[in-house]
């Protein structure tokens, strides 16, 4: 790709005219002309940064291209690799920091997404290893629990730290700075785009979990380009952590168009959603049009400054427009004769069940207790089978009350009002065989027991 590249024609100025018709096709408008909004200033410029900000070892030697390690960030001890753009290519570099998925590091990531395409096209490109720092999914820290996300995170520290100290040695274009991953770099990389915006000009966002990345400010996002990308209906994953936590299956469908729909939907975003023609859990081999996309909305760009022509009718197909995923067929739970247990069924139906992301994970949990796609009379019948004792009695009316108000929805954080009705009902329950059963089934799952705290002292 040619360094022409990094000089798009951005803006088109179009001179007021106070006599013109207006469109209407009413008289001219007495008004006074109103003046035409300055130009943006979008030529590279480069991120002031001080040497400083490197941790030692790094202050007076700069990072080179390769691997470097022993980079202390947070107390912690991490590596990166580093490509450098031609010497061909003169003046502040546009940056793409990139995020490994689970069971590869930044050089099997770097080398799987053929980031050297970036490198190659004029860009400094990190690609900074994980080191199992996150809470849900221990690769990266991006999902946070309602409540903790804007704490301490030693991965937003060493992105900014890296970022910061690349930038000390460099000449990089604090215009051009987009970051991308896949799969659990996804997870980071919205986790980052949310909590950095006001820094980053535009992301790929790979297969990644979009829930309980918020960055707990509820904030409007800084205007950027959202790439939001999967591999189509079959982009599925089923493995093991290197921590040993094993997910049977995960579909990342809602998951996109969960993402897809909050950026599309943010005042001034650009967002394109691209999805794959059933290649799988895969980074889409669209590079070249990953980076004319990404240099063509440097920071401060238009929301309406056009994109290059979107893929479309191959392996991948891009659109503008939000990606909606139809829901799952409703279960009605009808009655019981045993209270409560109709309120603790279809609140399960409703937040697990009918969800694509929960559901799919814990679908061999929720068979066991007696559901199936449609209905859920077995799980009202396994559940009219409890003890009649004081602690049953007592955690099925909270079970309906809890029922009664919850507002389940796609996703996991749609999930929650089940995971928190568990934890809530269940908390030092373990004289009730209703929840002593339940919880056994959810401990099982390594994928989904995180949700449920109080399970692991109650579980068998």
């Amino acid at each position: 790709m040619r360094a022409s590249l990094l000089v798009l024609p951005w803006l088109v100025t179009v001179a007021a005219c106070s006599s013109c018709a207006p469109a209407d096709g009413g008289a001219p408008s007495d008004a006074a002309p109103t003046p035409d909004a300055p130009p943006v200033n979008l030529d590279p410029e480069r991120l002031i940064s001080d040497v400083d900000e490197c941790p030692a070892g790094y202050v007076d030697t700069a990072p080179v291209a390769g691997l470097n390690s022993n980079f202390l960030v947070a107390g912690q001890e991490r590596s990166f690799v580093m490509m450098a753009p031609p010497t061909t290519y003169a003046g502040p570099r546009p940056l793409f920091v990139g995020f490994n998925g689970t069971s590869e590091n930044g050089t099997k990531f770097a080398n799987r997404a053929d980031l050297a395409d970036f490198a190659a096209a004029g860009f400094f490109v990190l690609a900074p290893s994980s080191i199992g720092n996150g809470m849900f999914w221990p690769i990266w820290d991006g999902m946070r629990p309602p409540g903790a996300e804007g704490g301490a995170n030693k991965d937003l520290a060493y992105f900014d730290t890296l970022v910061a100290c690349v930038a000390a040695h460099y000449e990089v274009d604090k215009k051009r700075i987009f970051v991308g991953g896949h799969s659990a770099g996804g997870i980071f990389t919205n986790k980052v785009l949310r909590a950095r915006s006001s820094l980053i000009a535009g992301a790929i966002v790979g297969s990644g979990v979009f829930d309980l990345t918020s960055d707990g400010t509820d904030a409007t996002p800084s205007p950027l380009l959202a790439i939001v990308t999967w591999g189509g209906d079959n982009d599925r994953y089923a493995g093991t952590t290197p921590g040993g936590i094993t997910v049977p299956d995960f579909t990342f469908v809602e998951q996109a168009a969960r993402a897809s729909q909050y950026y599309a939907s943010a005042p001034g975003m650009t967002h394109v959603a691209c999805r794959g023609d059933d290649l799988g859990h895969a980074w889409l081999p669209v590079n070249a049009w990953f980076i004319e996309a990404l240099l063509s909305h440097p920071k401060g760009a238009p929301a309406q400054t056009p994109l290059p022509e979107l893929p479309s009718g191959g392996a991948v197909t891009c659109s503008q427009a939000p990606y909606e995923l139809a829901p799952l067929p409703n279960v009605a739970c009808g009655t019981s004769s045993v209270a409560g247990c109709q309120a603790a069924c279809q609140l399960m139906a409703d937040c697990v069940v009918e969800n694509v992301t929960v559901g799919t994970v814990m679908k061999d949990q929720w068979l066991d207790l007696g559901f199936t796609s449609t209905t859920c009379g077995g799980c009202i019948a396994q559940c009219g089978q409890v003890a009649a004792t004081n602690a049953n009695a007592e955690v099925l009316a909270c079970f309906a009350q809890a029922e009664a108000s919850a507002q389940c929805g796609p996703g996991i954080e749609g999930a929650l009002p089940f995971m928190g009705a568990v934890d809530a009902c269940c908390d030092g329950r373990g004289d009730s065989s209703f929840c002593v059963s339940i919880c056994a089934e959810f401990s099982e799952n390594e994928a989904a027991s995180g949700f449920f705290p109080v399970c692991a002292e109650i579980a068998p």
